[in-house]
């Protein structure tokens, strides 16, 4: 998806079709979060918007981590900062992070 960060988990597109830019993230079945284009809001504006989504599945004990959400100015510092929420997740919970 960048530069010199390589994803850890696969990636889709949300909506097929659509045209948007906006992807899911999954671990195996595991949804993991989100990310898309900031479209709306006035001070983040083109910006991509990302969302950690792994929390009450799967073995998951641990209440969400905070910060769950943000924007970057790429979708690959994005979708980075999901796999770095879902990987923060996994270690609090007791399981690997997969990297």
């Amino acid at each position: 998806m960048g530069h010199d960060w390589e994803k850890q988990y696969e990636w889709r597109v949300t909506w097929p079709g659509e045209g948007h830019e906006d992807w899911s993230g999954y671990d195996g079945d595991i949804y993991i979060g989100r990310i898309m284009r900031d479209l709306t809001t006035h001070t983040h504006k083109n910006e991509f918007m990302w969302s950690g989504g792994a929390h009450g599945r799967d073995g998951f004990k641990t209440r969400i981590i905070m910060p769950h959400r943000g924007w970057e100015k790429e979708h690959w510092q994005a979708a980075k900062a999901v796999e770095d929420w879902y990987d923060r997740m996994r270690e609090a919970n007791g399981l690997l992070p997969r990297k």
